[in-house]
């Protein structure tokens, strides 16, 4: 055997050894980040057999330093060993958030070579795109990309502009759902504590199950070779920011809301009639919405959820604008006393001093609608929105592909992230209904 093949055999057995140890470290961060004691006695042996070959290759490297320069020799780098993290990453500091090995410069440019060639970067960009969560086909993005998309999608997603978003760090979570309060009663000295539990349970469960939303969009290679040389506006992670965050945005609104539990979707905060809060108030006519009933439904929930600092009332815009109307006609009586409009931008209206938000999925009242099969549907929300939780499984995720589009001359770029949403306190809700008929 020839120089020439003892050293590739060498690279190869380098590159067998660095995939082999970068897999224990993927298979610890997912459990934790920590490994089982044959799994660090393994790491530790192959690690060193690692560090044994790097030395054969240095003097591999002096032995033929004059050869080098000749591309005949085939000769291909193998990154470094990898280092073992002994932790996953914590929730809070800006360097222990999802994909924090996705936030350096490094990463950012195996990023962008990865948009422009796929799979096809070289080693070192694989290295990076590996430490960052690469696997199974999908790139993390930059925390820089991932950040300017969240943003978007705050501004426009009615629910996450309300409601807590809470990362997922496993495949499932559990949520405590609060089943009915603390028995306290005045007791006498030395009497026995009386219990007047109304329920079985105090406490129970529901699990936030990632549901994977996913967009599809086409890039001209055109754009991808010649984006760098066309200055910041054509930045190719804008682009693909500003095209994504529409699409999603969009289908997000729709599933936290009235998504059916069906194909993928979760299950919406509208569509939970039958098992979810209970209603506030059911209006008398579909085409109208009095003061009376506006106050009645605010004062059907609780005062403690009333008072939430993360109260917050959801319409649809046909019964927001009835609510309008009624507070156009109180103002003419000198009794504006429920409606508040902001007068600043950004800022929402309120409604008794409560914040109201609309959004086009609410559906209009109606005598059959979401949430009931007949007899009224839901047409509003109000509710302490800090018990409605969206779960947010990392960052998002992109893939590359180059050969979809190939007789088009465009690159295909799939981006996935996945969420779902869960309401953890029924009682903080009340749903404002319409008309019987």
């Amino acid at each position: 055997m020839d120089g020439k093949e003892t050293y590739r055999g060498l690279v190869e057995k380098m590159g067998n050894l660095y995939r082999e140890m970068q897999g224990l470290i993927d298979a610890a961060n997912e459990n934790g980040g920590d490994m089982s004691e044959a799994d660090t006695k393994r790491f530790e042996d192959m690690k060193a057999e690692y560090r044994k070959l790097q030395q054969q290759r240095e003097r591999n490297h002096e032995m033929m330093s004059l050869a080098q320069k000749d591309s005949s020799i085939g000769w291909v780098d193998v990154p470094d060993a990898p280092e073992r993290r002994t932790a996953a990453p914590k929730a809070g500091k800006k360097s222990e958030r999802w994909g924090a090995f996705a936030d350096t410069a490094e990463y950012r440019d195996a990023f962008d070579a990865y948009l422009r060639r796929g799979e096809l970067v070289g080693p070192t960009e694989q290295r990076a795109l590996s430490e960052g969560g690469a696997g199974l086909g999908d790139v993390v993005a930059p925390t820089e990309f991932s950040d300017k998309l969240f943003e978007q999608l705050q501004k426009v997603v009615t629910l996450r502009q309300i409601s807590q978003i809470m990362p997922m760090g496993s495949w499932k979570r559990d949520l405590v759902i609060e089943g009915a309060v603390a028995s306290v009663n005045w007791t006498s000295e030395g009497s026995a504590i009386t219990d007047s539990f109304q329920s079985a349970s105090t406490f129970t469960n529901t699990v936030l199950t990632p549901r994977k939303l996913a967009g599809l969009t086409k890039v001209s290679r055109e754009l991808l070779e010649d984006a760098p040389a066309r200055g910041p506006g054509f930045s190719l992670e804008n682009i693909l920011t500003n095209s994504f965050a529409k699409g999603f945005a969009e289908k997000e609104e729709q599933g936290f809301l009235v998504g059916t539990g069906a194909s993928g979707q979760p299950t919406g905060v509208l569509t939970l009639a039958s098992g979810g809060p209970s209603v506030g108030k059911q209006i008398a006519s579909n085409t109208a919405i009095t003061a009376a009933e506006v106050i009645d439904w605010v004062y059907s929930l609780p005062r403690q959820y009333r008072q939430h600092p993360s109260a917050a009332i959801l319409l649809s815009d046909t019964a927001l604008s009835y609510i309008r109307k009624a507070a156009a006609t109180a103002a003419t009586t000198q009794l504006q006393y429920f409606w508040e409009p902001s007068g600043q931008l950004g800022e929402p209206d309120r409604i008794m001093g409560i914040p109201v938000y609309a959004s086009h999925y609410v559906t209009a009242p109606a005598t059959s609608s979401q949430g009931f099969a007949s007899g009224g549907g839901i047409c509003g929300m109000i509710g302490a929105f800090d018990y409605c939780v969206i779960g947010q499984r990392s960052q998002f995720s992109l893939r590359v592909l180059n050969e979809r589009y190939a007789d088009e001359d465009n690159v295909g770029m799939v981006c996935t992230s996945r969420v779902d949403v869960k309401l953890t306190q029924m009682d903080a809700f009340r749903y404002l209904r319409g008309a019987a008929s």
